[in-house]
């Protein structure tokens, strides 16, 4: 047992060990996949749930939206951005209605009616219309006008439209502080989540060049310089510090989705502005007083959007089943720089002490909760984790990774404990069986084997029983024979009663010499426990008459043993320190077993129980009272019976009337009828010469009849030997 206890200890050393490699290697694993953005499209996903799980919130009132959508189309009639004569007339109306500045996301790549040069090489050049003329004077005449371009790349990368013009507007149009670069910023799956707010082109003239929505964020809060630190990932514009995510861009925090806009009346039609008698009641109402003014396309024509986390597309969960056109972006990104509305993503540091964290708790949560346990509290981990990042989205902004910390680090610890347990499994279960498999039911070995958490250093209190038995007269038996005869003769005898035990689900808990002690109802919790233990005692008893009756064949000493019963709550599991303890019982529920097995010298008997042991059995066994019992050590008496046999099993007509008698002689002597008692039990030792109680009973009659007890005798015998 001693080494048994060790193996059990050094398994638990290597479980601890295995855990914190298993914890380490998720660490690195996930950490490293991380690194490599393998997670990157699926938590994109998840950065797009929560905003629709969020749903739509209020913008900037400081941003006006002038579209040129389907109506201006129709009232212009025409097909496409409308020329430039036209955006000279808003614009000079919408500085008459009040607008501090007017920002155009159009590019004008090429001269009215004049295709430039195919060759980007060549220095660009052309004949300028008369619109060309109108509009590059109204950018002069209104320094707070801005027109689209985008960013300068190099040569092998240059960025041209359909027709081969680059992505500058003419040079006539190129008016310092009047150009604002307005290419998105597309993740992998090509939707737009986060902005460039500043471009450091190579251009020396040039130099950190503004975007689209900065541009107009700036005029809105009177800004005239903006800069970037990249360092510290963080852009300062007036007295507001944008924050930046690892690649110096800014997380757009999307306040509506495209059908809102479009439902809300969230633009203003540009063929309103350029009607005078529109334009007179909108000067009237003052849309434009003191607002800037975001002038682009919302016709479906244009192609001019971009799949923003409220879009449908081919994802699920969205309320928004078309795309944002571009210009409704940029007010998304001014409204998150104006109203304070940063979202702040975590760096992949910040990621990676995440996965540290979790990786602990979850590996720990599958180190205490093996099979389904873990699995269901590693599920309600992932899902309480999610909920805690979408409240922290919403109520914080705070963009907490969801994939690889929860979903990625939480699964993979769990599979990993899951094939650790699989493949140690088969030595464990060899560890439990060479501890058990000798003194306890195959059955309950195999439910051990199930669970083996249920063995653990320490007890539990149960109500269970436990049974003793003690050859009687060992030691004159045992004077009489050979060392060899007697281990022969021992043996015998014990497997015979421990194969009964074993039969009942009883567990040995040891052998002391000639003596047996049992529990029934442990390791595993057992409703029969009390019954278990009597039906085995009365077999025990039965497998030794046949096994006297070949020993006397044999011409070798017949054993008779005592067997004492107890019921109640004692403490059950692995007692001893830490390196050498054993599987047992403690308490005074199994010491009473212990005096009632020594009780049967003095009534005679072989089978005794006490009444709390009778009380889970009486539908099963026969039993007849004894006395009630003081024993050593105790004030307070138990009442004991005997066990006669089992109730499928009639008793004989003899045994009946005996225990009639019996009965009447035990009510005169509780009676204190003395002579009466001694009539009664001389009757039953007629019918039984060798009934022990009987025996007994007369004895004390006669002695009370002599010299009566006194008058306060509560009855109860007292035993003054264990």
């Amino acid at each position: 047992m001693k080494e048994r206890s060790m193996e059990i200890r050094k398994e638990k050393i290597t479980t601890y060990v295995a855990y914190v490699i298993i914890c380490l290697s998720v660490i690195v694993t996930v950490s490293l996949l991380e690194r490599l953005d393998i997670f990157g499209k699926i938590e994109l996903s998840t950065h797009d749930l929560r905003f629709r799980i969020r749903g739509i919130e209020d913008h900037t009132d400081e941003i006006v939206i002038v579209a040129i959508d389907p109506q201006t189309l129709d009232f212009l009639g025409l097909t496409g951005v409308p020329p430039r004569d036209y955006h000279v007339r808003l614009i000079e109306n919408l500085y008459r209605a009040g607008a501090k500045a007017v920002l155009l996301d159009i590019l004008f790549l090429t001269y009215t009616g004049k295709q430039i040069s195919d060759d980007y090489s060549m220095e660009l050049g052309g004949t300028m219309s008369w619109r060309d003329s109108l509009f590059a004077d109204t950018l002069f005449m209104y320094p707070n006008t801005v027109i689209a371009r985008k960013q300068i790349v190099t040569m092998a990368k240059a960025t041209r439209t359909s027709t081969g013009e680059p992505p500058l507007p003419i040079p006539e149009f190129r008016n310092h502080g009047q150009l604002a670069f307005v290419d998105m910023v597309l993740d992998s799956d090509k939707f737009v989540r986060r902005a460039q707010l500043i471009h450091n082109d190579t251009d020396p003239q040039m130099e950190w060049q503004y975007s689209f929505a900065l541009r107009a964020a700036m005029f809105a809060m009177d800004a005239d310089t903006a800069w970037v630190d990249t360092e510290k990932h963080r852009v300062f514009v007036g007295d507001k510090v944008v924050p930046l995510d690892e690649r110096d861009t800014m997380v757009i925090n999307f306040c509506m989705d495209e059908a809102s806009y479009a439902n809300s009346g969230g633009y203003i039609s540009y063929e309103q502005v350029l009607d005078e008698s529109g334009l007179q009641s909108l000067i009237e109402t003052g849309q434009f007083k003191d607002k800037v003014v975001l002038v682009g396309a919302a016709y479906p024509e244009s192609k001019d959007w971009e799949s923003t986390p409220f879009y449908l597309g081919t994802k699920l969960s969205s309320s928004s089943e078309i795309p944002m056109y571009g210009v409704h972006v940029h007010k998304n990104i001014i409204s998150t720089i104006l109203d304070d509305r940063f979202i702040v993503p975590f760096s992949y540091w910040q990621t990676v002490i995440l996965i540290v964290l979790i990786a602990i708790v979850s590996t720990f949560i599958n180190y205490r909760f093996r099979g389904y346990g873990g699995l269901f509290l590693s599920i309600m981990f992932i899902v309480m984790y999610f909920i805690t990042a979408v409240y922290f989205f919403e109520k914080k902004r705070l963009l907490v990774p969801i994939v690889a910390p929860s979903f990625t680090t939480v699964l993979l610890s769990y599979l990993s404990a899951v094939t650790y347990n699989f493949l140690t499994e088969r030595r464990q279960k060899a560890i439990i069986r060479g501890a058990f498999a000798h003194y306890v039911p195959g059955k309950v070995v195999g439910e051990l084997l199930k669970n083996p958490e249920m063995l653990t250093l320490g007890g539990e209190e149960r109500v269970m029983t436990v049974l003793f038995s003690d050859v009687q007269g060992f030691t004159s038996i045992s004077e009489k024979l050979s060392p060899t005869e007697l281990v022969e003769l021992l043996n015998e005898y014990l497997t015979a009663m421990t194969d009964i035990i074993l039969s009942y689900d009883g567990i040995i808990d040891k052998y002391e010499g000639d003596a047996i002690m049992a529990e029934f109802g442990a390791p595993l919790p057992d409703e029969d426990h009390a019954l278990k233990a009597c039906l085995a005692a009365i077999d025990m008893q039965a497998k030794l008459k046949q096994m006297r009756e070949k020993w006397k064949e044999e011409g070798r000493s017949e054993l008779k043993a005592r067997v004492g019963i107890n019921s109640g709550e004692m403490v059950i599991g692995n007692m001893g320190s830490r390196e050498i303890f054993d599987y047992t019982v403690m308490g005074d529920n199994v010491n009473l077993s212990s005096r009632l097995e020594g009780a049967n010298k003095i009534y005679g008997t072989y089978i005794m129980c006490s009444e709390a042991t009778k009380s889970f059995v009486d539908h099963a066994v026969h039993t007849r009272e004894l006395d009630i019992l003081r024993v050593k050590g105790k004030r307070e008496g138990v009442k004991v019976y005997e066990i006669l046999g089992k109730k499928s099993d009639n008793l004989d007509s003899g045994i009946q009337k005996l225990l009639t008698v019996y009965s009447q002689g035990l009510a005169a002597y509780k009676e204190c009828r003395w002579q009466d008692g001694i009539d009664l039990f001389t009757e039953a030792l007629s019918i039984s010469g060798e009934d022990g109680p009987s025996v007994l009973y007369l004895e004390r009659c006669n002695k009370f009849l002599i010299n009566p007890p006194p008058e306060d005798w509560d009855g109860i015998f007292t035993m003054r030997t264990k």
